[in-house]
């Protein structure tokens, strides 16, 4: 039985560029799991992108010292398969027969599959969305979970001209995403324009009630009455 509350999934990652894993993410989460950072996989940073992957196994430069930017190759030239990843990681939840859970993501950018014990859900597009997963059915009974997320970036990452300027081509503005990945007058093009899990992972275990988004409403400026929403979720 596990605590009712929240747990953050931020340690123990791994990470594999998606081009060189002959695998379906059922596989992934329940015949083949990897087992460790064996090429092609490799210690993930989650919260995180993957180019903060890349950067910290080394396989490509820091692109915040000198003018190492210019030689990590950006997803204009490399297309969108280059910085297309797999993020796996196990954990723990054993519930009572009266909780539950929820997987939860605060952001991923830009799109994801998630397949958890051999179960897929794909998630809606957005860099800026929040997902909360009710998969309470489907953890394992002994209580040891694989969790697999297939990342994609931006559906228009768009191209840098020669001549650079302020948001690129500004194809990204078609995306619900940041203009400024394609580099602005303050900061240099990101090479993978932040495709990752770049915000928190958790799962929160509850009972058979919660409550979601309470919300205060005031009814005048002074704040002296008001009333308060809730959203009861019941089981």
């Amino acid at each position: 039985m596990v605590e009712i509350g929240k747990v953050k999934l931020d340690k123990g990652w791994l990470a594999a560029r998606s081009t060189e894993v002959d695998l379906t993410g059922v596989q992934l989460t329940t015949t083949h799991p990897p087992t460790g950072p064996d090429s092609p996989w490799m210690e993930a940073v989650v919260p995180g992108t993957v180019l903060a992957t890349l950067v910290k196994n080394k396989l490509v430069p820091d692109p915040f010292y000198g003018l190492e930017n210019e030689a990590i190759i950006d997803i204009a030239d490399s297309g969108r398969e280059h910085y297309t990843f797999w993020f796996f990681k196990t954990f723990h939840c054993k519930l009572s027969g009266n909780q539950y859970v929820d997987l939860n993501f605060r952001a991923i950018n830009y799109s994801a599959e998630v397949y958890l014990n051999g179960h897929e859900k794909v998630l809606p597009k957005g860099m800026f969305r929040r997902h909360s997963l009710d998969v309470t059915d489907i953890l394992l009974p002994d209580g040891e979970n694989l969790l697999a997320v297939l990342v994609h970036p931006p559906d228009h990452p768009g191209t840098i001209p020669p001549e650079g300027g302020q948001g690129g081509d500004h194809e990204i503005g078609k995306d619900i995403a940041t203009q400024y990945v394609e580099g602005w007058d303050w900061i240099a093009p990101i090479r993978d324009r932040n495709t990752g899990i770049w915000d928190e992972v958790s799962i929160s275990v509850t009972g058979p009630v919660k409550i979601v988004i309470p919300t205060w409403f005031h009814h005048s400026l002074t704040i002296t009455r008001g009333h308060i929403c809730i959203r009861p979720l019941n089981w």
